[in-house]
């Protein structure tokens, strides 16, 4: 294809997907370091002490005594050394509630609903609320993205040349050269980027349409190797949750227990070893939460290729594999990505502007606009509505929206609020561009 084409395209992929492509990558780019976050603004989060070892059981028995109705489903280790431990619970009246405790001493700080700042950074960008089809929608983009950016490297020359070129500052190209040298600096996160994105639709299209399966082995229906579930007389007592860690210990001394969740008559360990990039389920051991015998013990060499991808695509599309210097580098890389889409924007809003020979104009924009609108309409109305069923209190039989730390609050409305207005400031910059467009005389 001519170099011209390739610019087509790259342009056209741009207009056509630029508004919901701007959200998915502006919220990942906070997904990113949506806990950080919730450590700043929650201050249940935070202990004044590093850590010491984490004493599971005082703290399940403190959680215990001060929610009786409960039932236990996750504990979670501090993610850094001034992090509090988290434990997941259900309650009659609210599902998913965190109650946050000191590591050490197992004293519980306060508790808060399951949805916070991580909770709606990673279910929006997954999804943006949409039931069932949202993950298809926000993983097509990862499509767009890399036509778009092999598009950009069909028509610009020598590319690989250019990666020093620096704009000059008052130059009229000024804004072109630097959207063109801050893509390719982006080429590695933009691939990266673009192919997990891709991955997660894989893995959706086999869960719905294919085999039902997204685990590699578990009791769920979904898992490929089903295992076990035990089956135990009534009223026989579980063995205490220290001894168990102790046993799975035993078992995996190489593991660094990150989180233990609690599955019927089973409980499984799970957390880090010695394997690059991989989710901490990929490291796991499951015991019979009344006997403490080893069910199941799964390293990444147990897995085939499929499945060591499947469970690396996640600590590279969020970067959270080395704690936070990757989060630091994928955040910035984020912040960079969602600027490309906004220049690139402004630059063919530009062009189309400047240029009295040009009268070419994408067909379709115009409804590109009207179906990301209604997207996010959709995404708002049906947000409201998961938050409020999933995770709210429920008063004499009807649903209220959930107890959320005013941190989080703030955080998720400022952040709407500035996507509000960047969102705005790119509609009214399409707009006077097509405005001035359309009173250039005709030749």
């Amino acid at each position: 294809m001519k170099v011209r084409t390739w610019f087509r395209i790259h342009s056209f992929t741009g207009v056509i997907t630029g508004l919901l492509l701007f959200i998915i990558c502006w919220s990942g780019t906070f997904a990113v370091i949506a806990h950080e976050l919730d450590w700043l603004v929650t201050p249940e989060t935070r202990i004044d002490v590093p850590k010491a070892p984490l004493d599971w059981e005082a703290v399940v028995r403190n959680v215990e005594d001060a929610y009786p109705d409960a039932t236990l489903r996750w504990l979670i280790a501090p993610l850094h050394p001034l992090s509090s431990a988290e434990v997941i619970i259900d309650l009659p009246e609210k599902k998913s509630v965190r109650v946050y405790a000191d590591p050490a001493s197992a004293e519980l700080l306060g508790d808060y609903s399951y949805f916070n700042v991580q909770r709606f950074f990673r279910s929006f960008h997954r999804n943006l609320f949409l039931p069932g089809i949202g993950i298809y929608v926000v993983s097509a983009f990862a499509v767009s993205m890399l036509v778009s950016l092999i598009a950009a490297l069909m028509f610009y020359k020598r590319w690989w040349r250019r990666f020093f070129r620096l704009p000059k500052l008052h130059s009229r190209s000024f804004w072109s050269e630097l959207h063109k040298t801050g893509g390719l600096w982006s080429l590695w996160f933009l691939v990266v980027i673009g192919i997990t994105g891709l991955w997660y639709l894989v893995e959706a299209a086999r869960y719905d349409f294919i085999d039902g399966k997204i685990s590699y082995a578990g009791t769920a229906h979904y898992a490929v190797h089903q295992l076990p579930v035990p089956n135990h007389p009534n009223g026989l007592p579980a063995q205490p949750l220290t001894q168990l860690i102790e046993k799975a210990r035993t078992e995996r001394p190489d593991l660094e227990i990150r989180s233990v969740y609690i599955d019927g008559p089973t409980i499984v360990i799970q957390g880090q070893s010695d394997h690059l990039l991989v989710r901490d389920r990929a490291n796991r051991v499951r015991l019979d939460r009344y006997t403490g015998e080893v069910l199941y013990n799964q390293t990444p060499h147990d897995y085939s290729l499929y499945w060591r991808w499947t469970d690396t695509a996640d600590p590279l599309h969020f970067g959270d594999f080395g704690g936070l210097w990757s989060k630091s580098i994928w955040f910035l890389f984020g912040l960079l990505l969602s600027g490309l889409i906004l220049s690139g924007t402004y630059l063919h809003a530009r062009r189309l502007a400047g240029e009295a020979k040009e009268r070419h104009r994408w067909p379709g924009t115009s409804a590109a606009m009207v179906v990301s609108v209604l997207v996010l309409a959709a995404s708002s109305s049906f947000g409201f509505i998961e938050v409020r069923d999933y995770y709210g209190l429920v008063v004499e039989g009807a649903h209220q929206l959930p107890n959320l730390a005013p941190g989080v609050s703030a955080v998720i409305n400022g952040w709407v609020a500035l996507t509000l207005g960047i969102l705005a400031g790119w509609v009214w910059m399409l707009w006077r561009s097509t405005s001035a467009l359309q009173r250039r005389p005709t030749d």
